[in-house]
């Protein structure tokens, strides 16, 4: 029970609590709110919980004085927990106008918390004031209505930091959706489930952290204050992906601290889906079942999964029939069926698919895209009784031959795109009944042909694309093939492209083919020599494709033996010591299994060669990305020693030169200029960064040192 003399001293505080509170009201939009002021607004959500239960309690007493023997008792008890509870709530509320001062916020939802929140402080201190008053009746009902704004402003509250609804969402969602893979859409079933666990609450219509809303596609196109999420295509440019990719004791780091995280999982899928072009408005079987996303949302999907009663491959099999032109896998894990896919059309052998019989029974896609596919060449997959989809796009099948695919019962899916099909085709393909999608777009079939399959199909839903012409495509890029990027000797490296028709212009010095520079590919590149290649395609009737690029790096000297002293991070580990010199080359991603990361032991590596040998250059390949602390090494030292058990000799230390802000991200190679004779036992010490530089959003803190390859020549 509060003293007489403490009681006058916080009625006190509490009356010039009131004036303070009216006036940040009254004069919100002229008051300028130093920082440290904001440090206490940010106390908000610590506070606002204290007086609730204080004032809750006290309304208990006040409202219902049998709880306690003596109803004196429990008057005085609760006129002194109602002084406590509304001083408190006074202060919460002084820090909630300063944090709604704050970006990020939506006004009509911070308008009904801010006002029901000075209707709890208000009410509670007149009540106090008013407690004394004979009108029993009229004290109980104030308190009952007290009670109910209590409730009412955190319930709003709760709304703006956890999601509309937090309060009454376990009875309003008792029943869980539970979707197959069939009826599973992209974004709605597998992308939103993850935003909305892990984002919304930052980042949704009523609280908008950094302008940023992340409730629908279009608001995550749109972006933020910092610029769009996700730029659909480009993960190194989508910031999403690059908040949620860095270390988590990074301050750029999404979710922040405090926030539930993202699994390994979830990062892969929002990952996998802005690569393949951040789709909103597709089924998760309507996508090609060799990207990386459907293999993703297949085994998130497992649940609910298609079953298929035959019997797996074993994995022997599999391996025998996978080789450099064709690959088979399962669709997902346990799953017993398989898909097929074919690269490289120079290389496709029409005989190849007889050799698919020995999994006939399980293959239930066949991707022959862009394949030199031949009417005749169809007839050996009329014995494949479970095959579901077949793409056949820009193949050169005219028609005849579909008549081999009218005994597949299983067929729901077939796509012959851009193949110049004749009217032989009409026949076969209306009689597949069976068929749920039929894609013939730039297929070369007339508009008559197209109204009879369309009339004699009337289930199928039939894609015919546009007749316009006037609008030009963008070629897709070749794809640079090859086997490492790092070689000894030399190299064959090939260029190619899905459409035969298309010519491609190359260049080996860095730069990007134009017309006064470029080399026409014709056969198989030798590479003998660091280079980098630059290529783009083109094609009449279509405008010219973007560059492809690839660096090709000589290593012509690997050690015997190697042992790294210490370990790398847990998340940056690849495959061990073993990637320094696996002749791969990484790409800028974070989940690539060729990176080694390193941030609180140095990069450390002894080496021993069978023979004395000559080193004339040695280089560290590495990643250098400036908002994700990936910096080049403070330090590289290079030690020998003569023989086993004698002491290392210190031959080299090189910093290499600084990073500035404006530097760009990229993959390169840190020079080490070192050059020595007869080397026999060689030890590399690469430490890193210690301290970011102050120009850096996280200064101060340790860097990672990202390594792909060790480079000796």
């Amino acid at each position: 029970m509060l003293t007489s003399k403490l009681k006058a001293i916080l009625g006190q505080v509490l009356f010039t609590v009131n004036v303070f509170v009216l006036f940040l009201v009254l004069a919100e939009s002229q008051v300028l709110i130093p920082d440290w002021l904001h440090v206490f607004g940010r106390l908000h959500p610590l506070l606002l919980h204290f007086p609730i239960v204080i004032i809750l309690f006290a309304i208990s007493l006040v409202a219902i004085p049998e709880l306690l023997k003596k109803k004196e008792d429990s008057h005085t008890y609760g006129t002194d927990l109602l002084l406590i509870g509304a001083l408190t709530a006074g202060f919460t509320v002084i820090a909630g106008l300063l944090l709604s001062h704050e970006t990020g916020y939506v006004k009509e939802a911070l308008f009904w918390h801010k006002w029901t929140g000075l209707g709890v402080f208000w009410g509670s201190s007149l009540l106090y004031y008013f407690i004394d008053s004979q009108k029993h009746l009229v004290i109980k009902i104030a308190a009952s209505f007290l009670a109910l704004i209590v409730i009412l402003s955190g319930h709003l509250g709760a709304s703006i930091t956890h999601g509309e609804n937090f309060i009454t969402a376990p009875i309003e969602n008792k029943d869980v959706v539970v979707v197959s893979l069939e009826e599973a859409e992209v974004f709605p079933h597998l992308i939103y489930p993850i935003i909305e666990n892990k984002c919304l609450s930052c980042h949704k219509a009523s609280k908008q952290k950094g302008e940023l809303r992340m409730d629908t596609p279009e608001n995550l196109l749109k972006g933020g204050e910092s610029g769009p999420a996700v730029e659909p295509f480009d993960l190194e440019n989508s910031l999403m992906s690059h908040r949620i990719n860095l270390p988590e004791d990074n301050e750029d780091h999404m979710p922040p601290e405090g926030k539930p995280q993202l699994t390994e999982e979830e990062i892969s899928i929002l990952d996998a889906w802005i690569s393949s072009g951040a789709i909103t408005d597709k089924k998760v079987l309507a996508l090609s079942d060799t990207s990386s996303i459907y293999k993703l949302a297949v085994e998130k999907f497992a649940a609910a999964p298609k079953v298929y009663e035959f019997d797996a491959v074993s994995n022997e099999k599999l391996e025998g029939l996978n080789n450099f032109y064709r690959k088979i896998q399962p669709l997902g894990i346990e799953s017993p069926a398989l898909s097929v896919s074919y690269f490289g059309r120079a290389n496709f052998d029409p005989a190849s698919l007889a050799e698919l019989s020995e999994v006939n029974v399980q293959t239930v896609s066949i991707n022959l895209n862009n394949m030199p596919v031949k009417d005749e060449d169809l007839a050996s997959l009329s014995s494949f009784p479970n095959l579901e989809k077949l793409y056949l796009n820009f193949t050169d099948i005219k028609g005849q031959g579909l008549q081999a695919l009218v005994g597949l019962e299983n067929l729901s899916l077939l796509s012959l795109s851009g193949s110049n099909l004749t009217d032989e085709a009409v026949e076969p393909l209306s009689k597949l009944k069976n068929v749920k999608k039929l894609f013939l777009w730039n297929t070369g079939l007339s508009k008559e042909s197209l109204e009879k399959i369309m009339t004699a199909l009337p289930q199928t839903t039939i894609e015919i694309g546009t007749e316009e012409k006037s609008t030009l495509l963008m070629l897709n890029p070749p794809v640079i093939r090859f086997d490492k990027a790092f070689f000894k000797d030399k190299l064959e490296v090939k260029l190619t492209h899905p459409i035969g028709t298309t010519s491609i212009y190359y260049t080996l010095d860095g730069t990007e083919p134009d017309s006064s520079n470029f080399k026409l590919y014709e056969k198989p590149l030798q590479i003998k020599e660091n280079v980098t290649i630059k290529a783009r395609a083109f094609a009449e009737g279509w405008i010219g494709s973007s560059v492809s690029e690839a660096e090709f790096i000589s290593a012509t000297i690997s050690p015997s033996s190697y042992e790294m002293i210490f370990l790398p991070e847990d998340r940056y580990k690849g495959d061990g010591e073993k990637s320094l010199f696996d002749k791969k080359k990484a790409i800028p991603d974070v989940w690539n299994l060729n990176w080694l990361g390193f941030l609180n032991n140095p990069l450390e590596i002894e080496m021993e060669f069978e023979a004395p040998t000559d080193i004339s250059s040695m280089a560290i390949s590495l990643w250098q990305n400036l908002g994700s602390r990936f910096f080049p090494p403070q330090e590289v030292e290079i030690w020998t020693r003569p023989n086993t058990g004698q002491d290392w000799k210190l031959s080299k230390s090189f910093r290499p030169k600084a990073l500035q802000k404006e530097d760009d991200s990229f993959l390169r190679q840190v020079q080490i200029p070192y050059a020595e004779k007869g080397v026999q036992y060689l030890k590399i010490i690469a430490k890193p960064l210690e301290k970011l530089p102050s120009w850096h959003s996280s200064s101060g803190k340790k860097a990672y040192l990202m390594v792909d390859e060790i480079v000796l020549n």
